[in-house]
């Protein structure tokens, strides 16, 4: 395997301020998904196989064998205005109803009490479970306009899962409760499970939660490539964010998007869809959204202005340069995915 380089963070002026960007170079690689169809004379099997495997109870045949997943379109509750003035394309505007590809935002979903214990108990659970593969704790340089380059530190981000990842020969350690069908309700932490309560008496109708994992980052580096979810991990996916905002931002999966600075510039491309999470907000997404859109964070941009405290924080842009929202040094997030009920 190609040895892999270090994240670079390289400053240029853009609008007379600086620009941040964290690019890791990697060996290309197919990141296409395929659902093999098991049982296809026999129908009862394979809808149990996609329930245990994948928690949906729908599927469509594709030339070639495949399977397409579907998610439960009654899952979550009706879009409203809400949900739209969070969502912006890469004009800066506002997004239709009939161009929400499966989004919902839950503001202030959590008080500032609740957000206190929940960072608590992260803390611990991250402190026991945490891992980061070494392959991920890469250099972080920062790159002049003269192309000096000075290392500034390196990626410390943690995360705790109870689904089983490795990389290169390297395990993770898995967290207590399990993944998929498997997972043990029982054995996580008492705040996720007023969590998942309040979302279903939100009106969402969920099946069984068939992932929890908790995101540690700090440094302001809140970088996340864009990816789409293991399919495993079930077809209706919330993002708690905890202790600052952030901009998860919504590219369509199979375009070949820009790179380097240009994505703090413009995003990856010109159909991403920016969507706000402020701290103690869950963003959701199911539908395309989650089959048919990758999802990441962008590296964020230093700006140093009197509104910032003249001193240099790193923001992100939503939808443009116009709306500007300023990191925190920490942030937690709470990823959970159910299956359809």
């Amino acid at each position: 395997m190609a040895r892999t380089a270090p994240w670079r963070l390289a400053t240029a002026p853009v609008a007379g301020l600086a620009g941040l960007i964290f690019e890791k170079r990697r060996p290309k690689k197919n990141h296409g998904h395929e659902v093999r169809c098991w049982f296809r004379n026999e129908p009862e099997k394979m809808h149990r196989n996609l329930w245990e495997e994948f928690g949906v109870k729908r599927a469509s045949l594709k030339i070639g064998g495949d399977l397409e997943l579907e998610a439960l379109p009654t899952a979550f509750r009706a879009g409203n205005d809400e949900d739209l003035h969070r969502i912006r394309n890469m004009r800066g505007e506002c997004i239709d109803t009939n161009l929400n590809p499966g989004l919902r935002v839950e503001p202030n979903f959590i008080d500032e009490k609740e957000e206190e214990e929940l960072a608590e108990e992260f803390r611990e659970i991250v402190g026991k479970y945490g891992f980061c593969f070494d392959a991920e704790m890469v250099n972080v340089h920062m790159v002049d306009s003269t192309g000096n380059i000075q290392e500034i530190g390196r990626n410390r981000s943690k995360r705790v899962t109870g689904r089983p990842e490795s990389r290169e020969g390297q395990m993770g350690i898995v967290a207590p409760w399990g993944y998929g069908a498997d997972l043990d309700m029982s054995e996580l932490p008492k705040a996720v499970h007023k969590i998942v309560q309040r979302l279903r008496d939100k009106g969402y109708q969920l099946g069984p939660l068939r992932d929890c994992t908790i995101n540690h980052r700090t440094g302001s580096f809140f970088m996340i490539h864009p990816h789409v979810d293991p399919l495993t991990d079930g077809p209706n996916v919330f993002v708690l964010g905890i202790l600052s905002g952030a901009v998860l931002t919504f590219t369509p999966d199979g375009v070949d998007g820009r790179r380097g600075l240009e994505v703090e510039e413009k995003s990856w491309t010109d159909q991403d869809l920016d969507v706000i999470i402020r701290r103690r907000s869950i963003a959701a997404f199911t539908g395309d959204a989650r089959y048919k859109w990758r999802h990441g964070i962008r590296a964020g941009m230093q700006l140093q202005a009197p509104e910032l405290g003249n001193r240099p924080v790193v923001c992100d842009f939503w939808g443009s340069m116009k709306y500007i929202l300023p990191r925190k040094d920490e942030r937690f997030s709470l990823v959970l995915a159910f299956a359809d009920a």
